[in-house]
C-alpha cells in the first residue's frame, strides 16, 4: 500500500498488486497506526487499479472502513472503474459503510461525516 498525505487531513491510499485482501490482520494494524500518525481525517481509497471488487475484496474494504470509523476517519472509495462499480453493486446487499466519489478532487470536497445532516 502506498499512502500519500494530500492536504487538509486527506490521505490517498493506493493499493499495490501485492495486497492480499484475504490477510487483513497483516495490513490493518500498520495502516491504522500510520493514518493516526498522519492525523488523517479522511482516507481516499483509490480503486483505479482494482479491476473487480469480489466478495473477498469487498470484505477487505468493509474492514478498512470499520477501522477508519473507530479511528474517527472518514473513508471514501475513489476512481472506481465502471466494471468495478458493477461488480461491487452485485456483491453488496446493503449500502457500503464508506462513501464513494468519482475522483480525488470530488472526494476532497465532500463534507466530513460530522458535517453531514
Amino acid at each position: 500500500m502506498h499512502l500519500t498525505p494530500i492536504g487538509d487531513g486527506n490521505v490517498l491510499l493506493e493499493p499495490s498488486d501485492g495486497l492480499d485482501p484475504g490477510e487483513p490482520d497483516t495490513y490493518l494494524v500498520p495502516l491504522t497506526g500510520t493514518l493516526q500518525q498522519m492525523r488523517a481525517r479522511r482516507l481516499l481509497y483509490d480503486l483505479k487499479n482494482v479491476p473487480v471488487v469480489d466478495k473477498l475484496y469487498y470484505t477487505w474494504l468493509v474492514n478498512v472502513a470499520a477501522m477508519c470509523r473507530i479511528s474517527g476517519i472518514d473513508m471514501v472509495a475513489v476512481n472506481m472503474r465502471p466494471a468495478t462499480a458493477y461488480a461491487l453493486a452485485l456483491t453488496m446487499k446493503n449500502s457500503p459503510p464508506f462513501d464513494c466519489a468519482l475522483d480525488v478532487d470530488r472526494a476532497r470536497n465532500m463534507p466530513g461525516a460530522t458535517n453531514r445532516k
